[in-house]
């Protein structure tokens, strides 16, 4: 018993140079795995890609050919809301030659890695006990490996980095470090710099503060923050303006079932869980559960929480800011974007450091009462157990799921079609309606006409003709007219259409997204009941490749043809 807590005592609460190389070691190993594991996962396939990569990572085949995509409204919108940093990274890693597309698979365990260093220094400026600090480190890897945001490889994958390095460069009063991360996050994740701003204006008025200090955080971050934030007023997006409350609660596209779903009747949906409205993150490990007995701790005055220093506001601080920035956003929806982009990272930061605390307090004091009693075997069983379970539940947790990695990466062996269309000029446009869509621009460097992935509605400059796209190929797909077929072929330009093995199936038509575009989906499933489509008698004699369930369809042959 004394020996498990002298071994506990003496290295993992005692925040010695020695013990901390021993458990940022550690630390560093655990978070490298993970990242080899996604390696094996992203690198398993040929034709494989994170799910939000094929909207934000699409584009920079730009960076290898910039003849690609000529005259295409959804790279080019994808690229122009796309922050300078992330823009830059990526055009570096293509001079030295490496592919977007690889890039983005290579890149996340990079940043996990650095985020682990600034996590574990952080806990220790919070709490100096190097075991908090490695199970911090823990809980937040498993955090940031349980969702997708870190593993896409896209702004929001800098985002829990880039709140670190602020909280830790604040602890450690460096002035410049704290501007540079302000600058870094205005250049990746622009969210962040509201919650920076107003996080250092809190500290001006905080309880038993260096005010001196805190306003000349405030004052040179707020002048960094303006700097990096003044091109997004200052440049007026070609494709806006931003979609309105009054608008969206209109449109079947912010209704639940559609694209950008946004609007709940369940509170807890709309205030908590949602992706985009809600305040908590999607995905967390069950471990972060355990931050809710956070007050317990702090009401048992347990003794280990003696050791927290005074930058645990820090934690209280950005919380608060998060909060605020999150009902701010709510107010002036969608002027700020999403609420959630303002409350799911920082939350993640906070709640993993408040379960680490709870975990090594809770095992501190238990073990510590055990060995306050006589010497007795069912005591030392009792210490070895609470040492195991918190092993298990830290350590072990990846192994009681069935899936750990959720970075919704998404895997194709379409090989004959992706090979076949970039055979095709690098001009040539695709029409579909098929899921298949979202896959074409990354894997083939081709245009496509419209894909769910890519219908966002914030902008209305750009999703109107989206939108208007959306309807016409619906008309023209399930149009019995041929001459109907002709004219939006020709309007738009379309070279190759593409088409799922069910498209003409009304029992089992895809699309749950295209149900939002009710009259014209409606419209096309009577027509399909009476008679079949122009494009489906065309088929047979126009199909140029068909591969697993998807027929691409060459519009030249369709225009050929005769009524």
């Amino acid at each position: 018993m004394k020996t498990i807590v002298h071994w506990l005592d003496q290295y993992g609460l005692r925040s010695t140079p020695r013990n901390q190389r021993i458990w940022l070691t550690a630390s560093l190993i655990i978070a490298m795995l993970y990242g080899i594991l996604f390696w094996r996962l992203a690198f398993e396939h040929p034709y494989s890609i994170q799910d939000d990569a094929r909207q934000h990572v699409f584009w920079m085949w730009r960076y290898v050919d910039p003849s690609l995509f000529p005259n295409d409204i959804i790279a080019d919108y994808f690229q122009s809301v796309a922050p300078v940093g992330y823009k830059v990274l990526y055009r570096l890693g293509a001079i030295l030659g490496i592919h977007p597309l690889i890039f983005h698979k290579l890149l996340p365990p990079i940043i996990g890695l650095a985020g682990t260093v600034y996590t574990f220094y952080l806990a220790l400026a919070i709490i100096p006990v190097p075991l908090v600090a490695f199970i911090n480190t823990l809980i937040l890897n498993q955090s940031l490996w349980m969702w997708d945001e870190l593993a896409s490889g896209t702004p929001k994958a800098f985002s829990v980095l880039l709140i670190l390095a602020l909280l830790f460069y604040i602890s450690e009063r460096k002035l410049w470090g704290c501007v540079v991360v302000i600058g870094l996050q205005g250049l990746f994740y622009p969210h962040l710099v509201f919650i920076s701003v107003l996080l250092l204006a809190l500290r001006t008025v905080w309880p038993h503060s260096d005010r001196r200090s805190s306003l000349r955080f405030l004052i040179i971050g707020s002048i960094v923050a303006t700097l990096v934030l003044l091109p997004y007023v200052l440049t007026t997006s070609p494709y806006g303006p931003v979609v309105t409350l009054e608008q969206a609660k209109t449109m079947a596209e912010f209704q639940p079932g559609g694209r950008n779903a946004f609007f709940y009747d369940a509170w807890s949906r709309y205030w908590l869980f949602s992706g985009r409205s809600g305040l908590l993150p999607p995905s967390v490990p069950t471990t972060i559960c355990l931050s809710l007995f956070f007050p317990l701790i702090l009401w048992l005055k347990l003794p280990l929480l003696k050791k927290v220093t005074r930058h645990g506001a820090l934690i209280t601080q950005l919380g608060l800011a998060s909060i605020i920035l999150f009902f701010l956003s709510h107010s002036v929806l969608f002027r700020l974007h999403l609420p959630s982009r303002y409350s799911r990272h920082s939350l993640k930061v906070i709640v993993a450091l408040a379960a680490a605390m709870v975990i090594v307090t809770l095992l501190d004091a238990g073990l510590r009462r055990l060995s306050r009693q006589p010497q007795q075997l069912w005591r030392q069983t009792i210490a070895l157990a609470m040492v195991a379970g918190t092993t298990l539940i830290t350590v072990g947790y990846p192994l009681l799921l069935d899936s750990f990695l959720n970075s919704v990466y998404i895997d194709s062996d379409r090989t004959a079609l992706y090979e076949y269309i970039q055979e095709q000029p690098k001009d040539i446009r695709i029409a579909s309606l098929a899921h298949e869509s979202e896959n074409i621009p990354a894997f083939t460097g081709r245009s496509v006409m419209i894909s769910r992935g890519h219908s966002l509605a914030y902008h209305q400059g750009y999703y109107n003709q989206i939108r208007s796209r959306i309807l016409d190929l619906i008309t023209a797909q399930y149009s019995p007219e041929l001459s109907v077929l002709k004219s939006i072929i020709t309007d738009y330009g379309i070279d190759f259409w593409l088409i799922d093995e069910q498209s003409f199936n009304p029992e089992a038509m895809p699309g749950m997204w295209l149900r939002q575009f009710e009259t014209a989906w409606t419209t096309a499933i009577n027509q399909m009941q009476q008679q079949p489509s122009a494009l489906q008698q065309l088929t047979p004699t126009c199909t140029v490749v068909s591969d697993q369930g998807k027929t691409l369809i060459a519009t030249a042959c369709v225009l050929d043809a005769q009524e």
